[in-house]
């Protein structure tokens, strides 16, 4: 059981460092290669970057960008930082829970968080046999409610209402090893009295070419964005793919990634039209931060960081502010263990031309 401190007050100031130059974004075509910079890039950043959390991963936008939600370490508390007064908040310390790989914003301001009831013997067969979603209140002093369903990775969420996405892997239970297919679902979290539901739960399409993973909703809640992990056809991980579903023709759309580039689809922008990707050619070496152009004929591919210049480093589950002028990011060594494991959350304006 985890219990912590409800709030934490963290100073920019006391962090803020001599910036470097913000780097333009640069067309990708290939791999990226591993530099060998000395320093620690979380103390020399760019000057469109900067660190508001030594500690954090999975970092999400509150719907109207004041705040962000992040998990604090996998299996831990979830919290929220303030960017009117700089302050973090605990938001599940106030009870004894398993622990949370996963914090969302619904678009009423309650949160749905993603974590363990009855953990697996391992913290991998956790991850993919026992995740189920909570809904927590806005004010975050109840305690969550079970919504009764486990998932698949992660969970999208609608920018316009409480729909949510997510998928299920077949047969239940299985591991990234043995499942044959993934199934994608819909709902709508209800809202009532202080607790909330699943409703309107419908079945979308199945993948059996590849496992997918819910990733955002496209503008109109019309269709989404999901990485399709495919294994087996390169050493050291999978082959992954940016594909998107259209909700009214269950039509899988597919956007070529550059060959020996590692592209996994993160946060979209709100328009719809670019999404940000986790980019390198070796991911347990490093990775950096590209935005794609949803053009499936003309898939274009432009880096945005470069903190594998300085070796070993990524960047990790972006996401965009809803205004699209700012990406939230989590920081760290890539001589982790767990899966989206992170070690600080990062802020990097996005340039005006960019």
């Amino acid at each position: 059981m985890i219990v912590k401190p409800i709030a934490i007050a963290l100073s920019l100031s006391a962090m803020s460092l001599p910036a470097l130059a913000a780097p333009r974004g640069e067309p990708v075509t290939g791999t990226l290669p591993l530099g060998d910079k000395p320093g620690n890039p979380t103390y020399e950043m760019p000057a469109n970057q900067r660190l508001i959390s030594p500690f954090g991963e999975r970092p999400v936008f509150s719907p109207d960008g004041r705040k962000i939600a992040f998990i604090g370490r996998s299996y831990g508390d979830a919290f929220e930082y303030d960017f009117a007064t700089g302050r973090v908040r605990n938001l599940t310390g106030h009870m004894p829970h398993q622990g949370f790989l996963r914090v969302h914003y619904l678009h009423d301001g309650s949160f749905i968080l993603a974590g363990p009831h009855v953990p697996a013997a391992t913290r991998e067969d956790t991850r993919l046999k026992t995740i189920e979603l909570f809904w927590l209140d806005a004010a975050a002093t109840r305690p969550p409610v079970p919504l009764k369903m486990t998932i698949f990775e992660g969970v999208a969420t609608s920018r316009s209402s409480n729909r949510i996405a997510w998928t299920e892997v077949r047969p239940r239970g299985a591991t990234w090893a043995t499942a044959d297919s993934t199934v994608l679902f819909t709902g709508r979290v209800a809202v009532s009295d202080g607790s909330a539901t699943m409703s309107d739960v419908q079945e979308v399409t199945t993948t059996t070419d590849c496992l997918v993973e819910a990733q955002d909703f496209l503008p109109g809640e019309k269709g989404l964005t999901m990485p399709c992990y495919r294994f087996g056809s390169k050493a050291g991980g999978p082959v992954t793919e940016v594909v998107s579903v259209d909700f009214a023709t269950k039509k899988i759309t597919r956007y070529p990634t550059p060959p020996n580039l590692y592209g996994e689809v993160e946060g979209i922008f709100p328009d719809g039209r670019r999404t940000l990707v986790e980019c390198s050619g070796d991911r347990a070496a490093g990775m950096d931060l590209c935005v794609l152009d949803l053009k499936p004929a003309n898939p274009a591919y432009t880096r945005l960081t470069h903190i594998m210049d300085y070796g070993r480093w990524k960047y990790g589950n972006p996401v965009v502010s809803p205004d699209g002028r700012t990406i939230a990011a989590q920081v760290g060594s890539a001589d982790v263990v767990d899966a989206g494991v992170g070690q600080g959350i990062v802020l990097i304006d996005v340039p005006e031309d960019f």
